[in-house]
């Protein structure tokens, strides 16, 4: 049985986190292999340090990281990360809770070579019949659409899928590093975890649903309290255009700036503001971009992973 590094960046919920740790902390007892407990403070100002003591107190394996500035999510995950003993790390939202022995089929789908990161089954709010975690993509007029309907998840067995969320996610430390972790051009927040994904699917390394593996995403993340839904969907929106931007292939993107001239032409013919913000805030970032395309090194484009993928699913 192969030990874990369990990273989780908190905001100041400090009832949010114990109810995570409850039944993690229970998952350690069961596997007693030296599972470890990240637990890293991203508030800026060290707010989750007056409760150390509940958070961490005598137990065993648990720490405390007090990070001295907010950075996000992904800087959050990578002081975990740093600070972590095990080459397999899993990174956890706070506002996730696990089921009793989701951890062992994880680590199985990891003895793979070829795998680099595997998802469970997340359950939205608990619903069995709701599940997150099992993403498509599809190639739409110049477009890596990663918001396409989600087919029914497989009740059982290892499925390749084109990313892992971030907040529920194991994966190889390793790899990790050869990738070049996550990307600073999608900070603060949101399509890191796919940008990271789909480099190790352009070297080759898959990403894996595993269907006995179950979590409870229950949406009372951080994230919702500093953000309004507008500048949410601003971010989301930004780091989908980021992320095409960085990993289109060269005969692709002819068609995805017909699109984009649609897309901009419809939304200032109509007032959608929103989304010429959205647009003009990628736009602000096209230099980082174009420097991040560069620096890929990939075996494959994103239309061959785009091919693969519906094959192995077909």
């Amino acid at each position: 049985m192969k030990p874990v590094s369990v990273v989780i960046p908190a905001l100041g919920d400090v009832a949010l986190l114990r109810r995570a740790m409850a039944p993690l902390l229970l998952e350690f007892e069961m596997r007693a292999c030296g599972d470890e407990l990240l637990i890293v403070d991203d508030t800026g100002h060290g707010e989750l340090e007056k409760d150390r003591g509940a958070l961490v107190g005598e137990r065993k394996g648990v720490q405390l990281i007090v990070r001295e500035a907010n950075g996000g999510f992904a800087q959050a995950l990578n002081s975990g990360i740093e600070a972590a003993q095990h080459e397999l790390v899993f990174s956890m939202n706070s506002d996730v809770v696990v089921q009793r022995g989701f951890m062992g089929p994880l680590t199985a789908a990891l003895d793979a070579q070829d795998v680099f990161a595997a998802a469970p089954a997340v359950w939205l709010n608990g619903d069995a019949q709701t599940i997150e975690s099992y993403p498509t993509v599809e190639l739409n007029n110049g477009l890596l659409d990663f918001r396409s309907a989600r087919p029914k998840p497989p009740a059982q067995g290892v499925h390749p899928i084109p990313f892992a969320v971030g907040g529920t996610m194991l994966f190889k430390r390793s790899l990790f590093r050869k990738l070049g972790g996550f990307d600073a051009l999608f900070e603060p927040f949101y399509f890191e975890d796919v940008d990271l994904c789909w480099r190790a699917w352009r070297q080759k390394w898959s990403t894996v649903f595993v269907a006995e593996s179950v979590v409870e995403h229950h949406h009372k993340g951080t994230i919702g309290k500093l953000l309004n839904e507008s500048r949410r969907r601003a971010a989301v929106e930004r780091g989908e255009l980021l992320f095409n931007w960085k990993h289109l292939a060269e005969e692709d993107l002819g068609d995805h700036l017909a699109m984009l001239y649609r897309r901009t032409l419809d939304a200032y013919l109509t007032d959608r503001r929103d989304d010429l913000v959205w647009i003009s805030l990628a736009l602000g970032r096209l230099e980082e971009t174009v420097k991040s395309r560069k620096a890929l090194k990939a075996k494959r484009s994103s239309r061959d992973v785009v091919a693969h993928l519906l094959a192995l699913v077909d």
